[in-house]
C-alpha cells in the first residue's frame, strides 16, 4: 500500500479498539460480524478492490476447518471480508501482544501456538479440536509464515491434525495478490479468494497427513493457476 492508505489505515486504529469494548458481551457470531464489517470497511475506504469467488462451496450448518496459504500481513482482514461464515484462527501467540490484532483476537477466540514449545502446542490442538467440535470453525495456514509472494511454501501437514481429531470437513482456501498489500506501492490487481469444494472426513480419513496436506496444496496451486 502507499504510504497515504497507510496512515489511513492507522486512522482506523480508535474505531477499531471501540468497537471491541463495545463488542464484548456479544456471542461468537455476533462479535465475527462486527469485525467482518470493519474488514469491509478497511478496503472500501481504501478503495482496494477484492473479489471472492464460489462462496456457495461453504456450508452454513457444520463446522469447517480452511486451510488456505498465506501471503502476506493482511490475510487475516481479507479472509474475514471475504467470509461466508464466522470463523476463528489458528495464530502464533505473538500476535496476541499486538494493538487491536490481540484485542479482537481474543474476542474472536484465537487459538494460538508457540513455536518449539511441545506443552503449549498439544494444548493449542485441543483447543482447536474442541473448538470445531463446538460446532464453531476455523482457518489455519499450513505454510506456517507469510510467503510474500505466489510461490507456496511447503505445508506443515501437523497443522491438519485438528481436522482429523474433530473429524470436519475441510475446505482449501486459495488467496492470491494478498502479499501486494505489504508493499509501498499502488495496486494494480484485484486481490481474490476462492473457495474450493468442500471435502468430506470421510474422504481423507484414511490418508495420512503428508498425502493430505499435499492433496490441498495442489488444490490450492491449480486454483492460483485457474484464476490468474
Amino acid at each position: 500500500m502507499t504510504l497515504w492508505k497507510w496512515l489511513l489505515f492507522l486512522a482506523m486504529f480508535p474505531r477499531l479498539s471501540q468497537k471491541a469494548e463495545q463488542s464484548k458481551d456479544l456471542n461468537f457470531e455476533e462479535k465475527f460480524s462486527v469485525l467482518q464489517t470493519e474488514c469491509k470497511a478497511f478496503f472500501a475506504r481504501l478503495n482496494i478492490e477484492y473479489v471472492c469467488i464460489h462462496p456457495e462451496h461453504v456450508p452454513h450448518h457444520e463446522a469447517i476447518y480452511f486451510v488456505s496459504n498465506h501471503q502476506g500481513t493482511f490475510d487475516p482482514v481479507l479472509l474475514m471480508a471475504c467470509a461466508p461464515k464466522p470463523h476463528s484462527f489458528i495464530s502464533k501467540v505473538e500476535n496476541l501482544k499486538l494493538p487491536i490484532v490481540g484485542k479482537w483476537g481474543r474476542l474472536i477466540e484465537f487459538i494460538t501456538f508457540q513455536r518449539d514449545d511441545f506443552d503449549q502446542n498439544v494444548s493449542m490442538l485441543r483447543q482447536a479440536t474442541r473448538f470445531l467440535k463446538e460446532g464453531k470453525s476455523l482457518l489455519v495456514f499450513p505454510e506456517g509464515t507469510r510467503s510474500k509472494g505466489s510461490t507456496l511454501l511447503p505445508f506443515k501437514e501437523g497443522a491438519l491434525l485438528p481436522a482429523y481429531l474433530a473429524r470436519v470437513s475441510v475446505i482449501p482456501v486459495t488467496q492470491m495478490y494478498a502479499y501486494h498489500l505489504d508493499h509501498a506501492q499502488k495496486l494494480t490487481k484485484t486481490l481474490k479468494v476462492i473457495y474450493g469444494e468442500k471435502i468430506d472426513y470421510e474422504s481423507f480419513k484414511s490418508m495420512s497427513y503428508l498425502e493430505f496436506s499435499q492433496q490441498l496444496k495442489t488444490i490450492i496451486q491449480k486454483n492460483m493457476d485457474v484464476y490468474a
